[in-house]
């Protein structure tokens, strides 16, 4: 008996600390701060209006408050912002922990214009005319999303994670994005072939991976030490007259690479 009394005591102690935590206004939010943990290109004195597109409801219990909701609000009013995490500071505050997305791939709509996308292919923004230099993002030819439709903050829908597994193999050749983009000019989805990636270099050597969605960042790692070899400090090609190919394929236990400097 004396135990199930302890226990109904429990049981309304815990229930009045969870009403007066809740009802408490010193829990309940008052700041919301963004904190960048790289550096920022575009997202650069944009915090205000940042916090302003988050539609934070500024008195919401601490407890209660939807941080997906807030997230989704954010990245989509913000195409160039990734949220990593919403931070809760108690009693009151939130802080925006995030990084600035980078420029990866260019996708051609159906309507004429360029989506650029990053790794996730989340679109960071809408062009009208797009110039293919060294210092923006690679072109995709033959990506397959040309039909749908998207604005700056959507994602393009996938199928699987190609694009961003992908685009971390060209990293682990080149850390910088801004390396990887100086060295790639294009690629091409299902080149000649169904899972055939042609991938252009600037110095003007292609790279023709086979059944690229099987083992795609050993295949890379293989195509850029060919690479490599067959180019300058400058990315210029030793054979200053042809650029050549540098075909990856596999067998059923290995895979393998050949360079042609004639084709």
């Amino acid at each position: 008996m004396k135990n199930k009394r302890l226990a109904i005591f429990l049981i309304i102690f815990v229930f009045l600390a969870v009403f007066v935590v809740l009802s408490s206004t010193i829990f309940s939010l008052r700041k919301v701060e963004v904190r960048f943990m790289s550096s920022t290109n575009v997202l650069t004195n944009t915090e205000e209006a940042m916090i302003e597109s988050g539609q934070f409801r500024y008195g919401e219990n601490m407890f209660l408050l939807s941080k997906r909701t807030y997230t989704s609000n954010l990245e989509k009013n913000n195409p160039y912002l990734k949220v990593v995490n919403l931070e809760t500071i108690f009693p009151n505050k939130l802080i925006i922990n995030a990084v600035e997305r980078n420029e990866c791939y260019v996708i051609k709509l159906s309507n004429n214009k360029y989506a650029v996308v990053d790794e996730e292919m989340k679109v960071l923004k809408i062009l009208d005319v797009y110039q293919n230099t060294n210092s923006n993002a690679i072109q995709v030819f033959n990506s397959g999303l040309a039909e749908q439709s998207v604005e700056a903050g959507d994602f393009f829908t996938l199928e699987d994670d190609y694009f961003k597994v992908l685009f971390d193999s060209f990293r682990e050749w080149k850390i910088s994005y801004a390396d990887v983009k100086a060295k790639i000019t294009s690629i091409e989805l299902n080149y000649q072939k169904e899972g055939q990636l042609l991938i252009v270099m600037r110095s003007g050597v292609k790279i023709l991976v086979q059944k690229s969605k099987h083992q795609l960042s050993d295949k890379l790692n293989l195509a850029f030490s060919f690479y490599d070899q067959t180019t300058d400090k400058n990315g210029n090609p030793v054979d200053n007259t042809k650029s050549g190919t540098i075909l990856i394929a596999e067998t059923e236990d290995k895979i393998y690479g050949l360079y042609n400097p004639n084709d």
